[in-house]
């Protein structure tokens, strides 16, 4: 039964890819209309191609969240803005809601604008801010030393990641997330890539100062799975290791860790740091390198009611 604690709860999550509007679903299954806040450092696929032949910014994790938390009586909808094209030249690949977005944005004069208007179509419950406005360039080094150039080659790096920056450094941060990471009961770091869809948001000065500043509870949704290259043999606090490097230092006060990422090396350490971890399963029967996002919902209330 959902209570009114929960009804009232002020969630936000920040992150990208498949983990965001994850996370967006587990809080709406218990009565929050919650608060994403999401990357603009995505530059592969239907996004990427968007990026490029229009100069737009990237609406593939927007889009995502939107019909994540569109009203369901907008299911048909929602349903349509999600659909890929997998045939016909120039147009295979991309989504509708990517399509609307890009359109909306040369109409209205704005990629502000134009999330707005698919909030309003969608009837969306909750928000759906990106992180910024700026059009962000991600690059990185391998721990080889190489550097790499975009997100989506970032991602697909068969050598560890050691470090990401943002071009330009000084980004401004979008002032509506600002103000809904100030006002949050608790903010969710969203499972999914580290490197290319966390850190990316903690490197906006004005976001990462935002949750500096938040009296809210600071919770890291850890991975099911590390990511091939990327985040390989990671443990858990590896993964709170990197974020401290990020900014989040002392700032993290709980942990949601899978059965299949748990360690009682890993457990000791943080919670002698003070750090609440909860063990639960949360990954998918479906897919097991994601999580369940009925999991999600049934851990998320240990967590928050602290």
């Amino acid at each position: 039964m959902i209570t009114e604690t929960f009804t009232n709860h002020k969630l936000v999550a920040l992150g990208g890819g498949t983990g965001l509007p994850l996370v967006l679903l587990a809080a709406r299954d218990l009565g929050m209309q919650p608060t994403a806040v999401v990357t603009m450092a995505d530059d592969g696929g239907s996004t990427g191609r968007l990026r490029r032949e229009l100069s737009m910014l990237p609406p593939g994790d927007v889009r995502s969240c939107l019909t994540a938390l569109a009203a369901p009586d907008q299911a048909e909808i929602a349903h349509l803005v999600g659909y890929r094209f997998d045939k016909g030249e120039g147009i295979a690949g991309h989504s509708l809601g990517n399509l609307m977005l890009a359109a909306a944005t040369d109409d209205l004069g704005s990629f502000e604008q134009a999330v707005r208007l698919l909030e309003d179509i969608l009837q969306v419950q909750g928000r759906v801010l990106p992180s910024t406005f700026e059009n962000l360039i991600l690059h990185g080094f391998n721990r080889d030393g190489e550097e790499i150039y975009g997100q989506a080659s970032l991602t697909c790096s068969p050598t560890a990641i050691a470090a990401v920056e943002i071009s330009p450094k000084d980004a401004a941060a979008n002032s509506e997330a600002v103000e809904a990471l100030l006002q949050a009961d608790s903010i969710v770091l969203a499972p999914g890539s580290l490197f290319t869809s966390i850190i990316p948001n903690l490197l906006i000065p004005g976001i990462l100062d935002a949750i500096q500043r938040s009296n809210a509870r600071v919770i890291y949704c850890c991975n099911v799975a590390n990511m091939k290259g990327e985040t390989a043999s990671y443990t858990a606090c590896d993964y709170i290791a990197t974020l401290d490097h990020y900014g989040m230092r002392d700032r993290i006060n709980a942990v949601l860790l899978p059965y299949s990422m748990h360690d009682e090396q890993s457990v000791q350490r943080l919670e002698a740091r003070g750090i609440q971890v909860v063990a639960t399963a949360l990954a998918s029967a479906h897919n097991p390198q994601h999580h369940d996002e009925h999991k999600l919902a049934s851990a998320l209330p240990a967590l928050i009611e602290q």
